[in-house]
């Protein structure tokens, strides 16, 4: 067997920077979380980053003491049994999965965007269709390829979005630089909360890392930097570019911001001119494929260590190459996103935006069930351990606190269809999970 090339922290980290998809989250989420928040929709952002950082230090503090490619399944197959850790991989498979679907439908949206700009009118089907081609055939470089290509993508996306920031700021917004958005009293708790499920949503996906830190010079770092490191930034990203939208909108046109369908947009072309709206399309492209693209491989992955586990099929669990890629766990989520995407895309004809919105709260559903697991995970792995310090006993329970908000919410009041039928998805999902036999042998690694 090759010996494979150990990945940099820099490119672990960018997998966790990828799925985040900073730019493309601030694109579409703030609107929703305005609408429900209002003018103090950035204290959202920030309380639901400092829950999720419970939540990460969950990751780290089990990734640290549990090695094993798996993520979510490695730690809780110690933390809480086999089955229970199977379980928890098992719904980052549905996770990663449905991330990927959604996202990609979204590239083929801002793709239709930006070449409107010069005219180009192509269906936005053929857009997506090419998306998942590319990404399947890229995908096949190895994760060093794949991460690198995501982290250069979002760094561009975000530098562009840093741009139209400063230069707001530097015109003063609408009228000033106003405080009033920082001032719960402008608000109520009840819209600060409902305003946090957008939040929350915007930070889906920064454990990803976690799929691929094993495979790191220095694992236990890795996991570290990567995890805490992509949410501490997406805190102060999400929290300093809802506060520069709302004052870009200005206080008193809140209701211009909760009404728009692309809030950067108009903010290019109102500070700066139509070549900052090209500009800041072309970024929400790069962002959203970054997220498709890590997207997909940290669902490969998954798939490649449960199957090596003794889980699934076993051709899921081939690496292939020096680089080590699972291109058959690859190729099968390509192929599904394929299937999906032409018989409810373009069969059933649901838009590109309602296709995101579909797909990806049904991968939210059941990451935030992988979050109560984790930290449920964490709580008895380090009470066996006799650890009872803050960040193994305090801080998962805070962890779980902030996640029962958003699963509520998901639930009542119940949702109109069809995302009233997402739970149940997650649900059935679940179930079969349960009836998955593990083979009393685990797979043989393949590494041709």
């Amino acid at each position: 067997m090759m010996k494979s090339k150990k990945l940099s922290l820099l490119e672990v980290l960018g997998l966790s920077v990828a799925m985040l998809a900073p730019t493309g989250a601030m694109a579409f989420n703030t609107a929703g979380a305005v609408t429900n928040s209002g003018i103090v929709a950035p204290l959202g952002f920030l309380l639901a980053g400092l829950g999720i950082l419970f939540v990460g230090i969950s990751f780290v503090e089990l990734g640290r003491k549990i090695p094993g490619e798996g993520s979510a399944y490695a730690y809780n197959a110690k933390a809480l049994g086999e089955k229970t850790g199977f379980i928890s991989g098992w719904l980052l498979v549905l996770t990663y999965t449905t991330f990927a679907f959604s996202s990609s439908a979204v590239v083929g949206n801002f793709l239709d965007v930006f070449f409107r700009h010069f005219n180009i009118i192509i269906p936005v089907p053929l857009y997506v269709i090419f998306v998942l081609l590319l990404g399947g055939t890229l995908s096949h470089k190895g994760i060093e390829f794949s991460t690198r290509f995501a982290l250069v993508l979002e760094l561009f996306a975000v530098g562009a979005l840093v741009i139209l920031t400063l230069i707001i700021w530097l015109k003063g917004g609408d009228a000033g630089l106003s405080t009033k958005p920082l001032n719960p009293a402008n608000g109520t708790l009840s819209g600060i909360g409902a305003g946090m499920i957008f939040a929350l949503m915007s930070f889906a996906g920064f454990e990803g890392s976690a799929t691929i830190a094993p495979r790191a010079k220095n694992p236990a770092k890795a996991i570290t930097t990567a995890i805490l490191g992509a949410v501490i930034f997406a805190m102060v990203f999400y929290f300093t570019v809802t506060y520069t939208e709302i004052i870009g909108f200005g206080t008193a046109n809140i209701g211009k911001m909760q009404n728009s369908t692309a809030p950067l947009n108009y903010l290019a072309i109102r500070y700066v001119g139509s070549y900052m709206a090209i500009f800041i399309d072309f970024a929400s492209v790069t962002s959203y494929f970054a997220c498709y693209f890590g997207a997909l491989n940290a669902g490969a992955f998954m798939l490649e260590a449960l199957s090596k586990n003794g889980y699934l099929m076993p051709w899921l669990g081939d690496l292939r190459g020096e680089k080590r890629t699972p291109v058959h766990a690859l190729d099968l989520i390509t192929v599904l996103a394929l299937i999906f995407y032409a018989i409810v895309g373009i069969g059933f004809k649901v838009s590109a935006g309602n296709y995101y919105n579909y797909f990806g709260t049904i991968g939210v559903i059941a990451l935030l069930l992988v979050y109560v697991l984790v930290n449920t995970g964490a709580i008895a792995y380090f009470r066996k351990q006799k650890q009872g310090r803050f960040k193994h006993l305090l801080a998962p329970i805070i962890g779980i606190l902030v996640m029962i908000f958003p699963i509520y919410s998901n639930l009542w009041p119940i949702p109109a269809w069809p995302m009233n039928t997402f739970p149940y998805i997650v649900f059935i999902w679940l179930i079969l999970g349960f009836f998955v036999p593990q083979k009393k042998a685990k797979v043989k690694e393949n590494t041709k």
